[in-house]
C-alpha cells in the first residue's frame, strides 16, 4: 500500500506535465491552421502564450485566432496551477508520509517487551539482526539507519552512549543487549550507560582488541568476544589439523 501510495502522488506530476505538452502542441497545430506560420513561429508564439510572457501578438490576427489565443491561456493558467499543487501534493504528502511512518515506528518500540537491543549495524550487526526475532537496532549512522527503515526493522537513530537513545530503545523492558561497534571506547560507554538505566540487564560485548576484553567486563558484560582471538584460534586449530573445532567451519 505505501508504494501504491507514492505512485499515485507521482501520477499527478505525471498528468500535469502531459496536459501541458498537450496544451502546447494543441496551440502550435492551432497557429499552424489559423495564420499559416511557420512551424517554429507557430511554436514560439504557442509557449509564450501559454507561459503568460507575450512579448508579441500576431500582426493583423484573425478573430479566430485572438478567441483561440484567450482560451489557450486560460487553459494553460490552469493546467500550470495543476502542475504547481500536484508538485506540491506530492511534496507535502511525501513528507506526512515519512511522519507517519516514523509514528508507527515510534508506537512499535513502545510496544516491544522482552527484545534484545541491537547496538551497531556493521558486519556484525546485520548477520545478528538476520537471526534474533525480537530485536531493536540503535544505529547512528544516519545511510544505516535508512537501509534499517526500508528492511521493516525496529530501529533507533542515535548514539548508544545516551541514556535517552537506549531508553527510546526500550531498555528497561529489553531481556539483553548485544553491543557490536566498532570502537572498543564505545563499547565500554555502552555498556556503562545500559548498565546505569537498566542494572539488570544482560550484555553481551564484541571487543575488537584482547586488551578491551577486561575491561568491558569491569562495565558490566556478561559475555564478552574478541573477534581477533577467536579468528587467530580457529586459524591455529585449522593448521594443527583440528578444523572441526574451529567455529563456521563444517
Amino acid at each position: 500500500m505505501k508504494i501504491e501510495f507514492k505512485n499515485f502522488l507521482g501520477s499527478h506530476v505525471l498528468i500535469s506535465i502531459a496536459i501541458i505538452l498537450a496544451v502546447i502542441l494543441s496551440g502550435t497545430v492551432g497557429y499552424l491552421l489559423l495564420e499559416s506560420l511557420d512551424p517554429l513561429d507557430a511554436l514560439y508564439h504557442t509557449v509564450i502564450t501559454v507561459a503568460t510572457v507575450g512579448f508579441s501578438d500576431i500582426p493583423n490576427a484573425k478573430p479566430e485566432t485572438k478567441i483561440f489565443t484567450i482560451i489557450l491561456v486560460l487553459i494553460s493558467v490552469a493546467s500550470f496551477y495543476y502542475f504547481a499543487g500536484a508538485i506540491a501534493e506530492t511534496l507535502i504528502a511525501g513528507r506526512l508520509f515519512e511522519v507517519l511512518k516514523l509514528r508507527r515506528l515510534e508506537d512499535a518500540l513502545g510496544r516491544v517487551r522482552e527484545h534484545v537491543i541491537l547496538c551497531g549495524y556493521g558486519d556484525v550487526g546485520t548477520l545478528l539482526a538476520e537471526k534474533i526475532k525480537d530485536v531493536v537496532v540503535v544505529e547512528k549512522n544516519d545511510a544505516r539507519f535508512a537501509e534499517l527503515l526500508k528492511k521493516g526493522l525496529l530501529c533507533v537513530n542515535g548514539d548508544s552512549t545516551s541514556p535517552e537513545t537506549l531508553e527510546s530503545a526500550g531498555i528497561k523492558r529489553a531481556k539483553a543487549m548485544i553491543v557490536a561497534l566498532d570502537s572498543d571506547p564505545e563499547i565500554v560507554y555502552t555498556i556503562l550507560t545500559a548498565k546505569e538505566v537498566n542494572p539488570h540487564i544482560k550484555i553481551y560485548a564484541r571487543a575488537n582488541e584482547t586488551m578491551s576484553v577486561n575491561k568491558m567486563k569491569k562495565a558490566g558484560a556478561d559475555y564478552v568476544i574478541c573477534l581477533p582471538e577467536v579468528g587467530s584460534r580457529d586459524l591455529l586449530n585449522a593448521l594443527d589439523g583440528r578444523a572441526n573445532e574451529c567455529m563456521g567451519i563444517h
